[in-house]
């Protein structure tokens, strides 16, 4: 009961606070949206500067697995995509130009931008080689060109020879049942060479020799996931807590004695500019996730009772969050990368409307399969069902995708090319005539319906889906059902493929030619009904 009471008093105070919260939201008619179609189309986690200009962008590209991308100003790389499927959460291009990525499900990989070799140059540091758990969610560079890394485990720190991790021996102050102190968030070093951590637990500091948890009135800031210090040494960090019983919650600045709470809104990720505004992404009120902005905290009013606020943006869901070297603002959301540039809002992945993407017919393919319907034995051995395998060409045809999901579409398929192939290189009885090509040298599939399926197996890659369809075969259309899974290249907009498979019944076309439903079933040239057809679609926007 004392919690509910705490709660609802909790509820009661966010409320009377957010309504006295001094807000602009900027006019949709002052804000230009440009929309530039190169992707990439992710969960934008973590955005960080990288050398000579470049921009890094880590985070992952659905429930399962994620990807770090690089952009150059004119275009985006998947610098990944070679080293397999993990959960990218993080990213850092250190002083020497080497790349160090994150992962939550596979420890750290390190590229060495000085090893020509690109296998030699790729290293992966685990729990075997000294770190402190293969749960990393923060890498971080510090002055002295130390790597720490923000583990499930505690700190971990790389001074390129080996490993040295810390934990944080203070007991718990809130959560007393499992010690998320050391389940590290995010991590930063302060001008003094202090080091500040958020966890999932409670915030601390570590000198260099003791660790000092964050507390304020006695209560622990908890959940941190943003911390930044600004020009004058100030420390701003937010107890990005939600449903959470706290007064900890919100933007807070430290002076280096005192505490002030700057607003109720969570923040997710702060800066500052090089104007001396800061800026947040995040919660706008900490008991409600749901609702998310880019915020922005004119310097001008940053010490008053009310400092103005400005959403620049609002939605479910933004997270990374980088000032670029022109001074454009990059932030990140659950469905890809934005930059607003003071007028501009530009979002690198257009999600409005469908678009159109043309069937690469030389990468693309249809196989297919069917059996004899009673197998051949020699004594007790099984020799084989006769099945044979051929393929069909793709004329040509079109996806229509619409938010990252495939909504429609249509393949036109060559009868003319229908070829049967063996393993062998001997003479074979060509192929029956089963097609009259000459009045329908065509086939066809129309897309009616796509739904998603959920994906239990979590080796399968891209979203699962049931695609629904009229196909066409000598002049007959019949609606199928088949499972399929839709997938970007390299993570990014572009290039889309499709893998799926089909089972027919070809007699339902009027394809009768040797039928388990037309022949004696026990003649050994009998041909089972089922075909199955292997799809493989490639297609380019």
């Amino acid at each position: 009961m004392k919690h509910v009471r705490v709660y609802a008093l909790f509820l009661m105070s966010i409320f009377l606070t957010s309504c006295g919260q001094s807000q602009t939201n900027v006019p949709k008619d002052n804000i230009r949206s440009e929309i530039k179609d190169i992707g990439p189309n992710m969960m934008v986690r973590n955005i960080k500067k990288g050398k000579n200009n470049t921009i890094l962008i880590a985070g992952p590209n659905n429930s399962s697995f994620g990807d770090v991308f690089r952009y150059d100003g004119k275009s985006f790389t998947n610098l990944t995509s070679k080293i397999g499927q993990h959960r990218f959460w993080d990213a850092l291009e250190d002083r020497n130009g080497n790349l160090w990525f994150a992962t939550t499900d596979s420890g750290v990989f390190l590229f060495n931008a000085h090893v020509s070799d690109g296998q030699a140059a790729l290293r992966h540091f685990t729990t075997r080689d000294g770190l402190a758990d293969n749960r990393v969610m923060s890498v971080y560079e510090d002055k002295a060109g130390i790597i720490w890394f923000g583990t499930g485990n505690g700190l971990s720190r790389y001074d390129g020879k080996s490993f040295q991790n810390f934990k944080n021996p203070n007991a718990p102050l809130f959560y007393k049942e499992g010690n998320l102190n050391n389940d590290i968030n995010t991590i930063i070093e302060d001008k003094t060479g202090k080091l500040w951590v958020g966890t999932r637990g409670d915030a601390f500091v570590y000198d260099g020799e003791k660790i000092t948890t964050l507390t304020h009135g006695g209560e622990p800031f908890l959940d941190v996931w943003g911390i930044a210090e600004d020009r004058e040494g100030n420390i701003w960090l937010s107890g990005f807590n939600g449903w959470k019983v706290s007064q900890t919650g919100g933007l807070w600045r430290y002076d280096g004695s005192t505490f002030t709470k700057v607003s109720q809104r969570g923040a997710y990720t702060i800066i500052e500019d090089k104007k001396g505004n800061i800026w947040t992404t995040g919660s706008v009120n900490p008991a409600n996730w749901a609702i998310q902005a880019l915020s922005r905290y004119d310097a001008k009013s940053l010490y008053n009772n009310k400092p103005a606020v400005t959403e620049i943006m609002s939605g479910n869901a933004f997270m990374g969050l980088l000032e670029a070297n022109d001074g454009s603002i990059w932030f990140g959301s659950a469905t890809g990368v934005y930059r607003y540039d003071g007028t501009t809002i530009t979002d690198f992945y257009n999600k409005e409307g469908q678009k159109k993407y043309i069937i690469d017919t030389k990468q693309s393919a249809v196989i297919w399969k069917s059996s004899m319907l009673l197998g051949a034995w020699e004594g007790s051995t099984l020799l084989g069902d006769g099945s044979s395998t051929g393929d069909v060409d793709i004329l040509k045809g079109e996806l229509l995708i619409e938010n990252s999901h495939l909504v429609g579409g249509t393949v036109e398929v060559d009868m003319n090319t229908i070829e049967q192939k063996f393993d062998d290189q001997g003479p074979h009885n060509k192929l029956p005539a089963l097609f009259d090509v000459k009045k329908f040298p065509v086939s066809t599939f129309a897309i009616t319906k796509v739904e998603t399926w959920n994906n239990r197996d979590k080796k399968v890659t891209g979203d699962y889906i049931k695609v629904t369809g009229n196909l066409t075969i000598e002049g007959i259309t019949k609606a199928v059902t088949f499972p399929a899974t839709m997938d970007f290249k390299d993570r990014m907009d572009g290039t889309v493929v499709v893998n799926g498979a089909l089972i027919i019944d070809r007699t339902d076309w009027g394809i009768n030619y040797g039928s388990e439903k037309f022949f004696d079933k026990s003649g050994d040239g009998t041909i089972s009904d089922e075909v199955k057809l292997f799809i493989k679609i490639v297609a380019k926007k």
